[in-house]
């Protein structure tokens, strides 16, 4: 599906029911945002959704205070088989959670808008760019195409998913384009520090707590080319942060100059295991991801763990121990 394509069918249907992955970040929040208030000016029906709330990181992006949980009773006041299900940042069905699948299962159709590499051929209602540095990028795109009116909440949180994504916009998917659309966005009257300020300057206490128990379960391998750190759910109740809060951890490790690969084991408090990659760039973690299940960018992705984490971690190292040895 191209842009044309998908804006065509956005301006011929009324109504749309958006949502992004679990665990959402500021790529899917400020994604679903601004494409539903955009939807909203051009007179359609358009719900932004989560399945169990805001982190609170990113409670910033919501302005408007649009977004429904889909853990609250009698959360949707339009029907699934009426609407169009609009997925954000994610091309897995798996990636929604329970709740979001079911709605999924339920609409009438359903549109995908992203930009991490897939591993099938995109099918005819999805919008997958590979080279995008975001779903904000796409989604700010199609803003533009469709003619919609863009207000400033809806321009800063385009501009805090880009940011987010692109690593302050120095991540390799960054290119021209994301740095023309971002100056746009400047102009309508964001403003940089702020947006970098609620990103990477309100954490927790309990999230310093949660970053110094992490890094002292730091191990090095493949000649410190491979850093694995774990977290563990009592690692969440001791620090008081949040299963959201461990999220950038993964990028501690690149710090060091001979790590190429940065992994991140973290448990949440159901118990869930799930392994979050990072890369240099010499090695492709998407398709590292891609061979457990999982997905994501050449530097950055990540997969749930089928099996315990010992077994986990040791298949893991062999993958990219033997991609490291060929490179």
């Amino acid at each position: 599906m191209t842009l044309d394509n998908a804006v065509e069918y956005l301006l011929a249907n009324d109504s749309y029911i958006v949502a992004s992955h679990e665990g959402p970040d500021a790529d899917g929040l400020g994604a679903s945002y601004a494409l539903v208030l955009a939807l909203r000016s051009l007179g359609k029906t358009a719900l932004a959704t989560v399945p169990a709330g805001i982190p609170p990181k990113y409670r910033f992006v919501d302005k408007a205070g649009l977004f429904l949980s889909l853990s609250d009773p009698g959360a949707l006041p339009v029907r699934p088989e009426d609407s169009t299900f609009v997925v954000v940042d994610t091309h897995d069905p798996s990636y929604l959670g329970p709740k979001a699948e079911r709605i999924l299962a339920a609409a009438r159709a359903h549109l995908v808008i992203d930009h991490h590499e897939p591993s099938d051929e995109p099918g005819p209602f999805e919008l997958i760019d590979p080279a995008a540095s975001s779903s904000c990028e796409l989604v700010y795109l199609l803003i533009r195409r469709l003619g919609a009116q863009l207000s400033l909440d809806a321009a800063e949180a385009l501009f805090a998913g880009m940011v987010y994504d692109t690593g302050s916009f120095a991540y390799p998917k960054t290119r021209e384009q994301t740095f023309s659309l971002a100056a746009e966005l400047i102009r309508i009257g964001v403003q940089p520090y702020a947006v970098h300020s609620q990103l990477y300057e309100s954490g927790s206490i309990g999230f310093l707590m949660l970053q110094k128990a992490v890094l002292c379960t730091l191990e090095l391998h493949a000649e410190n080319k491979i850093a694995v750190q774990t977290l563990r759910r009592s690692d969440l109740a001791s620090s008081g942060a949040t299963y959201e809060d461990a999220e950038d951890l993964v990028n501690t490790p690149l710090q060091g100059r001979s790590v190429e690969v940065s992994l991140l084991f973290k448990e949440n408090m159901e118990g869930r295991l799930r392994c979050s990659l990072r890369s240099k760039g010499l090695v492709n973690v998407a398709h590292i991801a891609q061979t457990f299940g999982g997905g994501g960018h050449r530097t950055a992705a990540g997969f749930t763990c089928t099996a315990p984490l010992e077994p986990t971690k040791a298949d893991v190292l062999k993958t990219i121990g033997s991609v490291l040895s060929h490179s």
